[in-house]
């Protein structure tokens, strides 16, 4: 279930979006009809919409490793779901300030950079990943810390 970034120019690095694959909801998830919609949903990409159930549950997203590897809690739908609708990045997720932290190929952590709301999170992902050193980019929400989603090259 991956998604490919549009590629634009043919000097521009394509990237490729990583939802998270749907884990079991165990017995401690919290799951509930979203009221409102907003909620990030991590296996789709998109945010919540009015009446979805959703499920949130704890993860510890696969490429981290060691003291670098953390746990936390992420919105996904409590039912199965198709995965993302659309490629490239999540449009819902743009409005959210998000820290993008690379990690090197034995999955330590090698750099990073705050991505404001709005636009940009392609140019940061491509500037990151433009060091070969890197292996993936992971995005986390700058107020919560929660897991966004995984970029790699395509």
């Amino acid at each position: 279930m991956t998604s490919d970034a549009v590629v634009t120019a043919p000097d521009v690095m394509p990237l490729e979006f990583v939802p998270l694959l749907r884990p079991g909801i165990g017995s401690d998830a919290r799951v509930r009809i979203d009221a409102e919609g907003g909620a990030p949903l991590r296996c789709c990409l998109r945010d919540s919409r009015p009446g979805e159930r959703i499920a949130l549950i704890a993860i510890a997203a696969d490429g981290p490793r060691g003291a670098y590897r953390e746990t936390g809690p992420v919105f996904v739908h409590a039912d199965p779901c198709p995965g993302p609708a659309q490629p490239g990045y999540p449009a819902d997720f743009r409005r959210r300030a998000q820290v993008f932290r690379a990690y090197d190929w034995s999955g330590c952590i090698s750099g990073g950079t705050v991505v404001p709301a709005g636009s940009g999170q392609e140019e940061a992902a491509r500037q990151l990943l433009s060091d070969p050193r890197v292996a993936f980019v992971q995005t986390r929400n700058v107020v919560f810390g929660c897991y966004m989603l995984t970029i790699r090259r395509a």
